[in-house]
This record gives structure tokens, sequence and C-alpha cells, in this order.
């Protein structure tokens, strides 16, 4: 393996190229799609599944800019808007409250 040696990039992103430069949004499709066939798992979209860590980081306690930080925003309000969406724990505790309040 020719190791990149000076020409890397630690760019900080979480997926890289072997020169530490952020997947374009086709190759990393590609290349997860790939890693899902060979894994023999469900393919699932790679946007999907950003909604589903984003989601599962809201509901379980990380602060909100920390998640929008993470989904690369710096528009905190469309990060909730568009990719956290509430997990059925989080509706029952509304609906619970939502009794209390109505007896």
């Amino acid at each position: 393996m020719c190791l990149p040696g000076e020409a890397y990039e630690d760019s900080g992103y979480v997926v890289v190229d072997e020169l530490g430069r952020p997947f374009k949004t086709g190759k990393l499709r590609r290349e997860a799609q790939k890693l899902m066939e060979e894994a023999g798992v469900r393919r699932v979209r790679v946007y999907d599944a950003r909604h589903a860590c984003l989601s599962w980081m809201a509901n379980n306690g990380v602060p909100d800019t920390v998640v929008s930080a993470w989904a690369g925003h710096s528009d905190l309000s469309f990060t909730k808007r568009v990719h956290v969406h509430p997990d059925p724990q989080s509706l029952k505790a509304g609906s619970d409250k939502l009794s209390e309040l109505l007896g």
C-alpha cells in the first residue's frame, strides 16, 4: 500500500478518500452501497442514514448545536426542521404530558 505522506490533507471530515479529502456525494453513495452489499445487509440511502443518525443524537440528549455542527450546518433551525425527527419515545412523552394536563 502506498501512503500519501505529505499529500494527505487532515480535513477533519469523518469519511475521506485516500488523501484525506471529503468524498463527493456520488462516490460516497457508491462506496456505501458496495459495503452494504459486501456485508449482506439491506441497502439504505446514505441520506436516510444521515437523518437517522442526526435524529438519534437529538433524541438522546446531544445538544442541538452539536447535532447541527455534525450535520455541517451553520443554521440550527434548518437542521432541526429538515434532519431531526421525533422518535416514538419522545412522541409518547408528549402524549403523556398532554394527558396529565387534560386529566
